[in-house]
């Protein structure tokens, strides 16, 4: 327990890019008076369309920047590193649109939740571009730390997405 608790703040703040860009295109895409799906509206080989209304390109672009944005404000303080946080943003909005693009294939509609495909997809993505982009090796993988940032990302997207739509409700 006492492990679990001393590596929690860092491993919160190292993902915290990561968990910003995800979280960026929900709350800022409102305010953005154009929105230009990220397929041009086409259609994968099944006939559906490939990510769908919600996944735009000025979304994309919005996670990537406040990934970053979240990733400097962390370096000005030594947590963080440019590179990493740039990795981790990117990493997460790529995951973020292969996850889109499975819940097509299964059929579910846009904003409809999907158990692990809508946390999964982002925060493994994130740490694999982290781990490639980064100059900060990961070999040999602790699979304890990793573990944690994946359980730590499913809690708090869902705490989030709750909060949000409680929210969104109340001033609806």
């Amino acid at each position: 327990m006492t492990i679990v608790l001393s590596l929690s703040p860092e491993l919160i703040i190292f993902i915290l890019p990561a968990w910003f860009a995800n979280a960026a295109p929900a709350f800022f895409s409102k305010f953005l008076p154009f929105r230009h799906p990220i397929d041009f509206g086409r259609n994968f080989i099944d006939g559906k369309r490939i990510l769908g209304d919600g996944k735009t390109l000025e979304g994309f672009i919005c996670g990537v920047v406040i990934g970053f944005i979240s990733g400097y404000i962390l370096s000005i303080y030594g947590l963080h590193n440019l590179k990493g946080a740039l990795a981790l943003a990117l990493g997460s909005m790529i995951g973020d649109s292969l996850g889109s693009f499975i819940k097509r294939r299964l059929k579910y509609r846009r904003g409809q939740h999907a158990w692990f495909l809508d946390e999964l997809p982002f925060i493994i993505t994130a740490l694999i571009f982290f781990h490639f982009f980064n100059d900060k090796i990961l070999l040999p993988v602790n699979a304890y730390p990793l573990m944690l940032i994946i359980i730590l990302t499913f809690i708090a997207h869902n705490l989030t997405n709750f909060a949000y739509k409680q929210i969104i409700k109340m001033f609806s």
